[in-house]
């Protein structure tokens, strides 16, 4: 089967580098994709993340290794990951591009590393990394390990290829019902740990701080009443502009703060503005332009205009794509608002729910409905953001888990009792 997979692999590379340079330009780097990594002597602890999101967990374990003395190196996928990595380790460690999942390129990147562990964060499970991690008796482990519904289905395809490549790795699930799907797939059990969600450990850093002053700048004085979509999925935008139609006749002032997943759909929001007669901005215009809805058309926006956000909505859950992160708006003390699609944060939407802190809309009419209430009642609004930080707050602590994990692979130890729960 892997022997099948390498000449797919190859089969298909020129599809992957057509895809580099036109989709993804800032992650061409194609010496990086061809496994020329920076080389390293001291043995350090390879870690790989897709893209934003898994990269700001990446970060967060990367110097919770770091200021244990172990030595990192950290690698992205995609151009958005590869930005923020970059801007973010601010030459602390360094950061490259993934390198193509062939025999050739994967073998030449271990070879300059020369990584004394491999880290794969969420669902990176690339066969190439993982059968030369084998080869060369690298140990590795999976943090933050979850699979979705849709991710299971098609791993299923896949489980006589991966079952023998997730064998002898160490794995920090998100919760029982992810450590279930890995071991499912071939993880032993008693590798598998459940560990907690590394989202809920985050940390407010230099770039917040700046990016938040910039985007004050294009606010009214005093500031109005505003609520910020995150993460807005394809489908989902006329519903958030339609919502935000309804909002205004019963909160004429209300501005709306609108970041698409992709910034690829800018073009389409600006569309739906011009429909709805909106004035809009886009966050790359001049502060001084009168706007409606200002459109965030740049990395790294979101999690500061939360912050300067009164309620939050956050996207891919109006449509069937199972929801994005819900937990940097309840970081930052603000209610959270999202749709009925949220597999891939069920338990976090529960605990959401549970608080008060939470509340799930079905509809632009009812979303606009439920941010009538929250904006037109301080006092319910910042009770309901309290109540979304305390959920954050109660379950910190994975990130210092998982670096744990890593640091016992690290000293060869493989012992990883004590440092979590058991499946």
């Amino acid at each position: 089967m892997l022997i099948l997979y390498r000449i797919l692999s190859w089969a298909v590379l020129p599809m992957v580098l057509l895809h580099l340079a036109l989709r993804q330009r800032g992650a061409w780097r194609i010496r990086e994709r061809l496994g020329a990594t920076v080389k390293r002597d001291d043995g350090p602890v390879w870690v790989q993340a897709a893209s934003v999101g898994e990269v700001r967990l990446a970060l967060r374990l990367c110097g919770e290794l770091s200021s244990r003395g172990i030595p990192v190196t950290l690698t992205s996928t995609t151009a958005a990951g590869l930005n923020l990595a970059e801007r973010e380790a601010e030459g602390k460690f360094p950061v490259t591009a993934c390198p193509l999942d062939l025999g050739l390129t994967v073998r030449r990147a271990f070879a300059r590393t020369k990584p004394a562990a491999l880290v794969l964060v969420e669902t990176e499970l690339w066969p190439g990394l993982l059968a030369e991690a084998r080869r060369r008796s690298i140990p590795v482990a999976v943090v933050n390990a979850r699979i979705s519904d849709r991710t299971m289905n098609r791993f299923h395809l896949l489980k006589s290829l991966l079952k023998p490549l997730l064998h002898g790795i160490t794995v920090g699930a998100q919760d029982g019902e992810n450590a279930r799907r890995f071991v499912a797939l071939g993880a032993e059990p008693h590798r598998t740990n459940v560990i907690g969600n590394m989202k809920y450990d985050m940390v407010i850093n230099s770039y917040f701080s700046r990016i938040t002053s910039e985007l004050r700048t294009f606010l009214p004085i005093p500031p109005p009443p505003i609520w910020v979509a995150g993460s807005i999925r394809e489908g989902e935008e006329v519903a958030v502009l339609q919502a935000h139609q309804k909002l205004r006749q019963k909160i004429p002032e209300a501005r709306l703060l609108l970041a698409p997943r992709h910034l690829d759909r800018i073009a389409m929001c600006v569309e739906e503005c011009r429909k709805l007669a909106f004035r809009f901005a886009r966050r790359s215009d001049s502060p001084s332009i009168q706007w409606d809805v200002l459109l965030l058309d740049s990395i790294g926006d979101l999690l500061p205009a939360y912050g300067l956000g009164d309620v939050a909505f956050v996207g891919g859950s109006l449509v069937p794509l199972g929801g994005q992160n819900l937990l940097e708006s309840a970081f930052l003390s603000k209610p959270v608002l999202f749709g009925p699609s949220t597999q891939n944060f069920r338990l976090e939407a529960e605990r959401l729910e549970a608080a008060g802190g939470g509340f799930r809309v079905d509809s632009a009419e009812s979303l606009a409905s439920c941010l009538g209430q929250l904006l037109s009642d301080e006092g319910r609004r910042l009770k309901a953001g309290e109540r979304s930080r305390e959920i954050l707050a109660a379950h910190r602590g994975a990130a210092s888990r998982a670096a744990d994990l890593v640091a016992g692979l690290v000293s060869r130890s493989g012992n990883s009792h004590g440092i979590s729960r058991r499946l």
